[in-house]
């Protein structure tokens, strides 16, 4: 780690052969040369004779610059520019070809100054994948055109639970080895993480998360562990990915019991820290990824006990969404600056808009079909920083509505599944590799 270049494992490109040196007529300094051309046109048939019919002699001129041409190509320019134009391409263009160009690029992508830089740059967006099948795994996101959904050339034997830098943790509920990992989608590069510190419990949750000023990926693991008297807890154990060789406790035991239980949720990740909530209850529990310190946060005075509560992350922060109605919501964020605390930075109200969006739900089998109840939005991600919400309809609906909270624009995409049958977790695609950083 450190600030080693990463080694993204792809060979360099050979060194490029000599160009041809410009075509100059020897011999001839600066004066007009006329070639002589001699086309066959065609063959006397009716006689019989062969003979090839010839045109007149065309005199091309070839007129050699008597001062020579100025010309700007791409290896002309400052590396300064280079390496601004290249930040804009996508990690997988970089990847598959800008990155073999010649030995120059290759050098630049693969440092750190780099790889961080295009992280920096890259468009934030959403994984969505389906819990029926693991490799229809899509990337959405907001382009200058609109819209963009691509799919991911990685295979996904399981569910990815938790994303962070392009990183995407993996794991399956079994006791096997290799049973986690972490993952970069566009480069392909695994890197197995150990679970040999609890092999006789149900394995639980993951999650991934960097630590800026150490520079180093932590994962952090959640299960129940039963203690005497058949008392059951929630434990957390710590993994410096590429550090550790064993799982180290974190501290749990400040928590109250009751909070303690969100454990068991699914975590999400913003820019240093892990969140676990639910949709009722009081509080929430963020832990420091640095300091690794775990802390109950009260939802603000009111809204604990209010009945649709929606954590997501934007990447950057994590906000909730509670209901005003069916339809509306105010729109919270955790502030980090200067502690955590919560503050409304927006409201939502599309009372005015509904019927766009009662029509949106489809036939489904019953045993898909979730609880039955009043028709909702529900919000599942948010795309470029918190600038767009992607929702769906409670109904069962394959179409995801995506409404931008600066403009107030409204636009839909349709997948192949239902939306309730489907995994959104926040992504950004990169070049990132857990063990070159």
């Amino acid at each position: 780690m450190g600030d080693s270049p990463p080694s993204l494992h792809r060979p360099p490109p050979p060194s490029s052969p000599p160009a041809p040196p410009p075509y100059s007529p020897s011999g001839h300094h600066g004066r007009d040369v006329s070639l002589k051309i001699q086309t066959p046109l065609a063959v006397n048939k009716e006689e019989g004779n062969p003979q090839m019919a010839v045109r007149k002699f065309d005199r091309v001129y070839v007129r050699r610059c008597k001062k020579k041409t100025n010309s700007t190509n791409i290896e002309s320019l400052p590396d300064e520019l280079i390496f601004d134009i290249l930040l804009h391409l996508s990690a997988q263009d970089i990847y598959d070809s800008a990155m073999f160009v010649c030995r120059k690029w290759y050098d630049m992508i693969c440092t750190r100054t780099f790889v961080y830089g295009h992280l920096r740059s890259s468009t934030p967006g959403l994984a969505i994948q389906s819990f029926d099948d693991y490799n229809r795994a899509l990337f959405m996101s907001i382009g200058r055109g609109g819209i963009e959904v691509s799919k991911f050339g990685c295979d996904f034997k399981w569910a990815f639970w938790s994303s962070c830098n392009g990183l995407v943790l993996q794991f399956r509920d079994t006791l096997d080895s290799d049973s986690c990992f972490v993952v970069n989608p566009i480069t392909k590069r695994n890197f197995p993480l150990s679970v040999s510190l609890c092999p006789k419990v149900q394995l639980y949750r993951y999650s991934i998360a960097y630590a800026a000023a150490s520079m180093v990926y932590k994962v952090v693991h959640t299960f129940p562990y039963e203690q005497e008297e058949d008392v059951e807890v929630q434990k957390c154990v710590i993994l410096t990915v590429g550090v550790d060789k064993l799982w180290r406790s974190g501290c749990t035991e400040h928590l109250s019991p009751i909070n303690r239980e969100l454990l068991k949720e699914v975590p999400l990740t913003t820019e240093g820290f892990i969140h676990w909530t639910r949709p009722t209850g009081n509080h929430i529990l963020t832990l420091n990824v640095e300091t690794e310190v775990i802390t109950e946060i009260p939802f603000p005075q009111g809204y604990g006990q209010r009945l649709f509560k929606y954590c997501l992350s934007t990447g950057s922060t994590l906000t909730f969404l509670t209901h005003g109605s069916g339809f509306s919501w105010e729109v919270w964020e955790l502030k980090t600056e200067n502690g955590l605390e919560w503050t409304m930075v927006n409201k939502i109200d599309l009372e005015a808009q509904k019927g766009k969006f009662v029509n949106l739900g489809c036939e489904c089998p019953d045993e898909e079909r979730p609880s039955a109840g009043p028709l909702i939005l529900v919000p599942v991600g948010w795309l470029n920083d918190g600038e767009v919400l992607v929702l769906h309809v409670s109904d069962p609906t394959r179409v995801c509505i995506l409404y931008n909270v600066r403009t107030r624009g409204i636009d839909f995409f349709e997948l192949d599944d239902y939306c309730h049958n489907q995994l959104f977790e926040f992504h950004r695609n990169s070049l990132v590799s857990v063990d070159g950083c």
